[in-house]
């Protein structure tokens, strides 16, 4: 004769404790829950604000060293031979070909290149968002020009461009920050269009019409909030790329105004002293390369932060 199993008691429920009530996360609070856990993207952060207060603190860097960014020094900043010098207690970084501080002028420099990338990035995303949210909630007539537009502006080659606007108004910081967000707003708005033709079927877009709302109050209410995760994640990637279309811009001399200190523009001026002078060339390319890369990797928390089944989808 079998023993019949003995039945399991159900756990008692335990109400919670007076006085500590429930608290609710709203997604965007999962978000920042999940960057913080990201080891990567927190580094990365935290290089990027060291990065934003080397460029703030330029002038105070030209203060202790006493070395303006645009003055040379031919007979301490070169040596016997007119090469540069080396890092020493005077020129931390070294010199350049001139006998200029490296270091004032790559913080000079750095001051140029977030402003760029952070300028540019800004508006190439409100234009971008502006146009793909029309062209893909309005459709007809409206999406056909304004994609085909974007299909224009990504088949320009913007090197050239870059080069032929340089020449014709003249290098300056200005133009370069309205070349590359002219040049990267498509890409912005050909993500946001795919996002809102999703989005205009959902139900709560039905009831919105349903309810007397028009077109414009939509777009404004009821799609935007939804496009603030993909926009975020696009704009945090699309600033390395700035930051490096300014610098190859610079190095081409189609960037800023030649009497500015730029990483490209340094870069440019230390290809002939790559093996007699190795700071020259290496303070510039390892300051943006951790930029860029710094960048990209927040901008891939960002995004495994906003959308975490992304993420292990790609095997993140």
């Amino acid at each position: 004769m079998t023993t019949p199993h003995p039945t399991p008691h159900p756990t008692p429920y335990t109400a919670p404790a007076a006085g500590r009530p429930i608290r609710v996360r709203g997604p965007w609070s999962l978000a920042c829950a999940r960057l913080r856990a990201d080891r990567a993207a927190m580094v990365s952060l935290g290089v990027l604000l060291l990065l934003a207060l080397f460029a703030l603190t330029a002038p105070l860097w030209a203060a202790w060293t006493g070395h303006p960014y645009h003055a040379t020094y031919p007979d301490t900043g070169l040596d016997e031979n007119g090469l540069p010098v080396g890092p020493s207690g005077e020129f931390w970084l070294g010199t350049d070909s001139i006998g200029r501080d490296v270091l004032v002028r790559a913080a000079y420099g750095a001051r140029v290149s977030l402003l760029v990338g952070l300028a540019a990035t800004a508006l190439a995303t409100l234009f971008g968002v502006a146009a793909g949210v029309v062209s893909g909630f309005l459709g007809g007539w409206a999406d056909a020009v304004l994609a085909r537009g974007m299909d224009v502006v990504s088949s320009f080659p913007y090197v050239l461009v870059a080069i032929v606007v340089a020449v014709t108004f003249g290098a300056s910081v200005p133009l370069t920050v309205a070349v590359i967000a002219f040049f990267s707003f498509a890409a912005m708005a050909r993500v946001v269009r795919g996002q809102v033709l999703s989005i205009r079927e959902r139900e709560y877009i039905e009831a919105a019409r349903s309810l007397g709302a028009g077109d414009l109050r939509i777009m404004t209410v009821e799609v935007l909030p939804n496009l603030a995760g993909p926009v975020t994640v696009l704009a945090t990637l699309l600033v390395p790329q700035a930051i490096v279309l300014e610098a190859t811009l610079s190095f081409l001399g189609a960037g800023a105004d030649p009497s500015t200190p730029t990483w490209g523009g340094m870069l440019s001026d230390a290809q002939e002293y790559y093996d007699t002078a190795w700071w020259f060339l290496f303070v510039p390319a390892g300051l943006l390369l951790l930029t860029t890369f710094s960048f990209t990797l927040l901008g891939d928390g960002v995004r495994d932060a906003l959308d975490p089944r992304a993420g292990r989808a790609a095997g993140g």
